[in-house]
């Protein structure tokens, strides 16, 4: 359970800003409340933004957890493909860190959302888009939860990520804020650094175990 709160944690406080990053230009406009300005009404959307996001992780927690159960048995999956799904995603992690640079982004759900609506089950359906948005971070989730394996602990991994990257989209109550968000952004890319290298560890000692 230790290593779930460590991994989990470590992996959405580094991700949080970069969720920012790469789809805030096009979720403001709608969690912000363009057509129904005022503080309620942020409020509520930027809820459903979560919730879908949050329903986006869980399901991926249940699917990815029964893999990781399932495929238990393989011995060559944990020896030979677990070890290099991490060092590689590893390494993309630490490269965004440097750079702050996504190879996953033009495939991001971010892109094909291109036009706003006011129907609040249009945020919803925009958080869960997102969610499942291929990066470096999130990847990095789908290969603990199956690394860990059970249903109930990939919940509680994706549970525990969302709460950690939903740290950083709480300012956006306060939209006028964000002009001060560079010493997050990059206390975020310093922490991913050290995230990757940490998972970069995780692979190499599974692969010479």
């Amino acid at each position: 359970m230790e290593k779930i709160f460590l991994r989990a944690l470590m992996l959405g406080l580094s991700s949080g800003a970069s969720c920012l990053g790469f789809c805030l230009p096009v979720a403001l406009p709608t969690i912000a409340g363009a057509h129904r300005p005022g503080f309620k009404s942020t409020a509520l959307n930027l809820a459903f933004f979560l919730l879908g996001r949050l329903f986006a992780y869980l399901i991926s927690g249940l699917i990815f957890g029964l893999l990781g159960s399932t495929i238990s048995r393989f011995a060559p999956f944990h020896r030979l493909i677990l070890p290099f799904l991490y060092i590689v995603l590893a390494a993309l992690l630490i490269l965004y860190g440097i750079t702050s640079l996504n190879p996953f982004a033009r495939y991001t759900f971010c892109r094909v959302i291109r036009f706003g609506t006011e129907s609040r089950w249009f945020i919803f359906l925009m958080g869960i888009l997102i969610g499942l948005s291929p990066c470096p971070p999130f990847l990095l989730a789908l290969t603990s939860v199956v690394d860990i394996g059970g249903i109930i602990n990939g919940i509680i991994f994706f549970l525990l990520f969302f709460s950690a990257t939903t740290i950083f989209f709480i300012p956006l109550l306060l939209i006028g804020i964000f002009n001060r968000f560079a010493t997050v952004r990059l206390a975020s890319r310093i922490l991913a650094i050290i995230t990757g290298y940490y998972f970069l560890i995780i692979g190499i000692r599974i692969f010479l175990v």
